[in-house]
């Protein structure tokens, strides 16, 4: 492992840079209460790209007033002061009173492709996020994996679930700090579970770029993180109300009951959903016109009725050459699935079969993919629900392989190839972000509704959440044993 020590220090109009002979370090401030924290190996910095935050927050800057001195490189803005200790590497973070915000327990250490990051845990403090988790709402004593997981049947101890966000906030005597560690890598957060009073992170590959945000109310921590990483778009009116969802209405017949039912029961509902069985054969973008004659017709009485229709779309696209499947026939020419390393196209069993993957991290890609939805929309559909997208395999792997390629072409990026390990946990993401934009595209003038099963940091942009598979028992009603 190669641990952090620092030999010189540099003055940025923003903050600081610190090296030794192949680290380099840089603390800038963002805003007067945003801190951004990068680190690279060989004597350089990473590329500056992300999935989760916005560019012109990323780029954004304060002036600083510089502190550095022989002992210790730091600077402050008018809300906090940022101490480095030169000869141990530990950082230490204060608001402008010298209350301590964060304090390092061990350095930025690398080991591997990876890194670790610790830092002490004041008995009093409380610690709350991660999204997508089970457990007591605060994390303290707790340890979680971020690997987005096709979770079926989730009980309250199930560790991974859907989604990865790597942002947890610090509560203390009225005080609080946002962390953000923007990370796509598979990781782990540890609160104090492995070793007593001390916050262990740990990154199985990728480069440190962390933030830190302050409050000093929780309100406003969570407002830095929307300006950071961008604010959800108003949804449509309707997608406030009661929504109705199982699995799954085999027939348009029984939409329909269903529809006729709540209304004459007189209970709320003003969405009912779509889930597979419309399907023909589970392909999405089809319809069974067996069991679905007249899906426009039903969509068309089911508005008379105020009923807005949700249907599913899974990413997976069953492999069907010559067979006249449009989704597997325009995706295979514009080279828009996710390849082997011999660079075949990834085949996995889902459920309509063996299917191909959207390489999402393409931009293109994710323009094709929104343009599916174009007979959808002209039939009335409301809004789209992106399950399975993790993405969920049902082989051995459960989800695509690790060393399945995909080939970064977005703007910001430097267009390369990465392994799936590396993008698994943003690939739910960038799914709903192409059918949001794709919505948007098809009708410029109306509020998207996507809702997505697996997600990432700023996948607020793009899509609704839920809870995945959860169970239809007792236990998972207990507010004591189930917490989210």
């Amino acid at each position: 492992p190669y641990t952090t020590l620092f030999r010189s220090v540099s003055p940025l109009p923003n903050g600081i840079e610190l090296r030794d002979e192949s680290l380099v370090m840089q603390i800038t401030a963002l805003r007067n209460t945003v801190l951004r924290i990068r680190a690279g190996r060989d004597g350089k910095l990473p590329e500056d790209a992300s999935w989760a935050t916005l560019p012109e927050a990323r780029s954004a800057s304060v002036a600083v007033t510089q502190d550095s001195n022989a002992s210790v490189a730091g600077f402050h803005t008018p809300a906090l002061h940022v101490v480095v200790d030169r000869a141990t590497g530990l950082l230490t973070l204060c608001d402008a009173t010298g209350i301590v915000l964060r304090q390092d327990a061990a350095p930025l250490t690398f080991e591997g492709d990876g890194f670790d990051l610790s830092a002490t845990m004041p008995t009093d403090e409380h610690y709350f996020g991660l999204g997508d988790k089970t457990g007591s709402f605060d994390r303290r004593k707790q340890a979680f994996r971020l690997w987005n997981t096709d979770a079926y049947a989730w009980q309250e101890s199930t560790d991974p679930l859907y989604k990865s966000i790597p942002f947890y906030l610090s509560y203390r005597a009225g005080t609080s700090l946002g962390v953000l560690i923007d990370n796509t890598w598979p990781s782990s957060f540890d609160f104090g579970k492995s070793l007593d009073d001390t916050f262990q992170y740990r990154a199985e590959g990728g480069e440190p770029d962390m933030y830190l945000l302050y409050g000093p109310s929780a309100k406003e921590v969570l407002a830095d993180y929307a300006w950071l990483t961008g604010p959800t778009p108003l949804p449509p009116l309707w997608a406030l109300g009661f929504q109705q969802s199982r699995y799954s209405y085999g027939t348009q017949a029984r939409v329909l009951e269903v529809a006729s039912r709540l209304r004459a029961d007189r209970i709320p509902a003003d969405a009912v959903y779509l889930d597979v069985d419309y399907q023909f054969k589970n392909r999405p973008f089809t319809i069974d016109t067996t069991k679905f004659p007249d899906l426009p017709g039903m969509v068309r009485t089911l508005h008379q009725e105020k009923f807005h229709i949700v249907a599913i779309t899974d990413l997976h696209i069953p492999s069907l050459p010559g067979q006249g499947y449009v989704p597997f026939d325009s995706g295979t020419t514009g080279d828009h699935f996710v390849k082997n390393p011999d660079c075949t196209p990834f085949v996995g069993p889902v459920w309509p079969g063996p299917s191909v993957f959207p390489d999402f991290t393409r931009q293109q890609t994710r323009a094709w993919w929104g343009h599916l939805y174009k007979q959808f929309t002209k039939d009335g559909l409301d809004g789209f629900w992106n399950d399975m997208n993790e993405p969920s395999v049902f082989d051995a792997h459960l989800t695509i392989p690790n060393d399945v390629v995909h080939r970064i072409d977005e703007p910001g990026f430097v267009p390369r190839t990465a392994s799936h390990r590396e993008l698994h946990n943003v690939y739910g993401m960038e799914n709903s972000r192409a059918t949001f934009d794709g919505q948007l595209a098809l009708k410029p003038d109306v509020r998207p509704f996507v809702l997505t099963r697996a997600s990432y940091a700023g996948g607020q942009r793009y899509a609704a959440t839920w809870t995945g598979d959860n169970s239809a028992t007792w236990n998972h009603l207990d507010r004591k044993s189930t917490r989210l």
